[in-house]
């Protein structure tokens, strides 16, 4: 096996003959077992997804996505379906989560534990049932048997990370976790939220600037990183339950964009007192951008928040702005069923959409009732009034800087879609491994006279944004 250095300048090798010619089934079967050999198996299978994406039947790769799989405890049947899910997903753990949160084994105590895999099963398990600090243990138990793959780290962002009081236990593991050099680079990324959550910011920074340091660029030196001022490209502005997680990741394939670890950063409206050097520290700084390389994040809620207009206009006056909208009754109803999920809302919807509308039917201006709405209110009707905060922040910003995108066209002509906006960023088009469509929910319908309560409640609002925005929804004709 080559030297640690060795390895590094050999990957580099590859990576920079593969932007001359992608489609070179030997650069990437050179490039995944120099990865491999790395100890990086989740890198490993991304060049793996990427080499099946052009080449399904490629022969090298799949000698080394054998390789993967035995270390990971794959059988036959489950390797057999890696190979043919990895090109189809937009990130490996959703071919990860079905081969291993969807077997029927189940591991019902710590003493079971016999692989990754029973750990990651556990561990999920307990975050099912609250038992966060035996979670905690079981995904841990994990990534010190995996330590490059980053399935069980995701348990821990998504499913335990928000819920917790007390994140110092974690904190405490991660801390131990970086020592490990085949550690995943998003380890330093959940141990910036968690110092985030404990309020040490100035380590938080620190944590996310080592993320970059240890995804992109492990060569370069951490001093010329600390002298950096990253510069964001884009927002995702809006909205929420509109197709924004899908389109965070389509514009993540790209060959031209990196984006941060986190989708939503919530720094214009939740999280602006953490201060810009925070924020900036979860974006790839300058020098991680070989040739020209983009990046920006996805938090769907600024668009519909008072005064994150004028926030973002102080830092970036110049950045492209995008808004997804979706038709206004399917995405309030969308937003109430996602909060009844999440035990954030306790009435029918009926009740909900009822006492929105007793606030909101009659009011001229947003501003005037936005303190006492958000005393009883969760914005189901609120977000899906995109006019009133459009002007606000066209106020500001050019309508150039702006492109409006409608969902369903995201999610039935995701192609031509994807073209409009690589060429709104100013990139070249670019064919994706997977059009998947991300966090999609499923419910009940509404009750026909509540959804002709809503569609009478929006048609004005539809019809004076199309005229401002000079585009045909068809929105009209959707009850």
């Amino acid at each position: 096996m080559s030297s640690d250095k060795q390895l590094v300048k050999l990957i580099e090798h590859y990576q920079k003959a593969l932007l001359i010619n992608s489609h070179n089934s030997l650069t990437y079967s050179y490039l995944a077992e120099l990865y491999y050999q790395q100890g990086n198996l989740e890198k490993t299978l991304e060049i793996c997804q990427q080499a099946l994406q052009k080449q399904p039947n490629s022969t090298l790769i799949l000698e080394v996505l054998n390789k993967v799989s035995t270390r990971l405890g794959f059988n036959e049947d489950e390797t057999s379906y890696l190979s043919e899910a990895l090109p189809t997903v937009i990130m490996v753990e959703e071919a990860i989560a079905v081969l291993v949160l969807q077997t029927p084994k189940e591991v019902k105590s710590k003493h079971k534990v016999e692989t990754w895999k029973d750990a990651v099963i556990l561990g999920n398990k307990l975050a099912e049932q609250g038992l966060w600090n035996d979670a905690i243990q079981s995904c841990f138990t994990a990534i010190a048997l995996e330590p490059s793959l980053n399935f069980p780290h995701f348990i821990i962002q998504h499913f335990i990370l928000p819920k917790i009081d007390n994140p110092e236990l974690i904190a405490n593991l991660y801390f131990q976790a970086i020592k490990v050099p085949e550690i995943h680079c998003i380890a330093y990324a959940i141990l910036g939220d968690t110092l985030t959550k404990l309020n040490k910011l100035p380590e938080a920074t620190t944590a996310y600037k080592k993320a970059w340091l240890k995804s992109n660029n492990p060569t370069r030196a951490e001093k010329r990183l600390e002298q950096e001022r990253t510069h964001i490209d884009y927002l995702v502005v809006g909205t929420g339950k509109a197709g924004t997680t899908s389109l965070f990741h389509y514009l993540s394939q790209h060959p031209q964009i990196i984006n941060p670890h986190n989708k939503e950063i919530l720094f214009f409206n939740e999280h602006y007192e953490y201060g810009l050097d925070w924020y900036l520290a979860q974006f790839p700084p300058p020098s991680f951008r070989r040739e020209r390389f983009l990046t920006g994040e996805a938090t769907p809620w600024y668009l519909g928040t008072i005064g994150v207009e004028e926030r973002v206009f102080q830092y970036f006056p110049h950045i492209k702005l995008m808004a997804i909208l979706r038709e206004p009754v399917a995405r309030t109803i969308s937003q109430y069923y996602m909060h009844l999920k999440m035990g954030l809302e306790h009435r029918s919807l009926k009740e909900a959409i009822t006492s929105e509308l007793s606030i909101l039917k009659d009011a001229e201006n947003l501003d005037q009732v936005s303190e006492t709405y958000w005393k009883t209110e969760q914005g189901y009707l609120w977000f899906s009034l995109y006019l009133p905060f459009l002007k606000k922040w066209m106020s500001l910003f050019s309508k150039e800087q702006f492109l409006i995108l409608n969902s369903h066209d995201l999610y039935n002509a995701p192609s031509a879609t994807l073209s409009r906006v690589f060429k709104f960023l100013g990139l070249p088009d670019c064919d994706l491994i997977s059009y998947s469509k991300m966090n999609l929910g499923s419910y009940p319908d509404a009750d026909y006279l509540l959804r002709e309560t809503l569609f009478d409640f929006f048609y004005i609002h539809n019809q004076e944004l199309e005229e401002y925005l000079d585009v045909e929804f068809g929105w009209s004709n959707m009850l």
